[in-house]
């Protein structure tokens, strides 16, 4: 069984590497590219007063590398006092390198999961800081401002679709982790094809307007992507 793995370059290989080891042939095509923003003065002035938060969150392991690099030119070492929050195992991750101990949602791996964190229930006063791209869901920081919170959302990066996208001959299955990645290649998949959504609302979108068989993975994670696959033959 052949698959599609639409992932940005440099993110792909531990999944194309776990579907072979579970006995796919895995396939790698990315349906966005990342491409970093120029850190603003306006940016770097609310980076020096990072020591001002409550909490700072990470959206993807893409927005942890670019605003921690930002981050550690203005501080040679780490404020404390603050919450660092990650939105998966794979930010968390990148955290650990820049030596920050993350907080993580234990299940769920998204806004919502990420809103249940103990850290951001009483906000009172607090002030918030979203590391992100430049497009995305605002439920995040609308919920963290009803709760009483000052919200500051940066962007660092932004998505584009791959102009070359191309999906691989044979490819029986693909794997979408994002409406954002769903919308860039959606024209361009054969309609017959299985899609590997990762959660219910993205499952939505690609159900709006896709005519193949949908199976909704728990999260975007490796194993759970995979779990959500038929069996090799």
């Amino acid at each position: 069984m052949r698959i599609l793995v639409t992932r940005p370059a440099g993110q792909q290989q531990a999944l194309m590497d776990a579907l072979q080891a579970a006995g796919y042939q895995a396939a790698h095509c990315p349906a966005l590219r990342i491409e970093p923003l120029p850190v603003s003065g306006d940016t770097r002035r609310v980076l020096m007063d990072l020591d001002l938060y409550h909490a700072v969150f990470f959206a993807s392991a893409n927005a942890a590398r670019l605003a921690l690099t930002a981050m550690s030119d203005l501080w040679p070492q780490w404020p404390v006092g603050v919450h660092w929050l990650a939105v998966g195992r794979a930010t968390a991750a990148e955290l650990a390198t820049w030596h920050l101990q993350p907080e993580v949602p234990e299940a769920g791996f998204n806004s919502e999961a990420v809103l249940a964190l103990p850290c951001l229930q009483d906000l009172h006063e607090k002030k918030i800081l979203i590391c992100r791209g430049n497009s995305g869901r605002e439920l995040l920081a609308d919920t963290l401002k009803a709760r009483g919170a000052e919200v500051v959302a940066l962007p660092f990066y932004q998505r584009l679709p791959n102009p070359d996208f191309e999906p691989t001959a044979g490819c029986q299955w693909v794997m979408i982790t994002s409406v954002e990645s769903w919308r860039a290649v959606a024209s361009k998949l054969p309609g017959g094809c299985g899609i590997v959504a990762a959660g219910e609302r993205v499952a939505a979108a690609i159900a709006e307007d896709h005519s193949g068989e949908i199976r909704v993975a728990a999260s975007a994670h490796d194993d759970d992507m995979i779990a959500a696959l038929p069996l090799p033959v």
